[in-house]
């Protein structure tokens, strides 16, 4: 009930009205506040744009540039982006269609001078004061970027991922590195995160193009490649999970794309993890934690949809499974969770 289109509505009222609210106080009295860039990635949002952006506008950040990549919408949501240059430090720009990745690399390349890069998807929020917390680890802390936990943000419900849970739980906030916290392969996600402009550039980090899961490869590169990251245990993010008949694209799991996609981009992050594990970057235990985190959770998402009349759905995902987790013995499914778990073990050893 409480996930139902018109709860999504419902809350998505109330949290404007209290964006907007806070926003109209104005930014906060602050001197030498590094500048953030925000990067936007905007394709047919209009329904979801203002909560949005309204959420940048509601962290109240003085030091502040927002852009805004339209990739071909075709719902006014570039115009209605445009709109909000009479609030903001804003910057709204079109490209033909080429998914996520492609905007989200036109938009980090457009930016001329910055301290910090965040992105923010266009369908999602930030929680109040997010970005302040994210700045002031970073600055007290000298890391190379700070991830923070996502509350999923359906209808009117608000829960943590369960994904991720276990990373940021563990041991609460914390300045660590990859080799000392493992379980951070079970957040890659790019949009909970503020980086350090250097690191970024320094890493020459970008996304693959044209592909679903694009953030996985890179997010994995970045935890390899930073020196040290800060790990905050407060909501930083509000990951919107559609509702009714508008779903997002990473939703519809049950389409041969999707399970493409997810399966090279889990090929990609494996080929990471290894080249970092010669680098002395990474050790066995990140690729232990990313084989579990592949088994309990991103195999076991498609296996619903295993036996559904696609042949070639159901091989890829066998023939994937088998290249990712073959090697892996009973110790290791001991340590599988999900109720398919099972199942996939079947599948592997077959």
């Amino acid at each position: 009930m409480l996930s139902k289109p018109w709860a999504a509505k419902f809350a998505d009222a109330i949290l404007l009205v209290a964006y907007q609210a806070v926003a109209a106080l104005g930014p906060k009295q602050s001197q030498n506040s590094p500048k953030v860039t925000i990067v936007v990635p905007v394709y047919n949002v209009r329904e979801f744009l203002p909560l949005c952006l309204h959420s940048v506008r509601a962290q109240r950040y003085p030091n502040l540039e927002v852009i805004v990549i339209d990739d071909g919408s075709s719902d006014g949501s570039f115009e209605l982006a445009a709109s909000f240059d009479e609030f903001m430090s804003i910057r709204v720009l079109q490209k033909t269609n080429g998914g996520l990745g492609a905007a989200r690399n036109t938009g980090f390349e457009r930016i001329e001078e910055t301290d910090y890069l965040l992105f923010l998807d266009s369908d999602d929020a930030l929680p109040l004061g997010a970005l302040w917390r994210y700045v002031r680890a970073a600055e007290s802390n000298a890391v190379d970027f700070v991830v923070s936990p996502a509350k999923r943000m359906r209808g009117l419900s608000f829960r943590w991922r369960a994904d991720a849970r276990q990373f940021y739980s563990n041991q609460g906030s914390r300045s660590t590195t990859f080799l000392n916290d493992p379980l951070a392969i079970r957040d890659v996600t790019a949009w909970n995160r503020l980086f350090r402009w250097d690191f970024w550039k320094k890493h020459e980090l970008r996304f693959p193009e044209g592909v679903l899961y694009e953030d996985m490869a890179p997010m994995a590169r970045a935890f390899c490649c930073a020196e040290r990251f800060y790990v905050l245990n407060r909501a930083g993010y509000y990951w919107r999970v559609r509702t009714g008949d508008n779903k997002s694209i990473t939703q519809r799991l049950g389409e041969f794309e999707n399970l493409r996609d997810r399966m090279q981009s889990l090929q990609k992050t494996l080929k990471v993890l290894l080249g970092a594990i010669e680098a002395g970057q990474a050790n066995d235990k990140n690729l232990l934690e990313f084989q579990l985190r592949v088994a309990s959770i991103d195999l076991q998402l498609h296996l619903p949809f295993v036996a559904s009349g696609d042949a070639q759905y159901d091989y890829l995902l066998k023939e994937t499974a088998k290249q990712l987790l073959g090697d892996c013995g009973p110790e290791f499914w001991q340590r599988v969770q999900g109720r398919f778990a099972p199942v996939l073990k079947q599948i592997v050893e077959s």
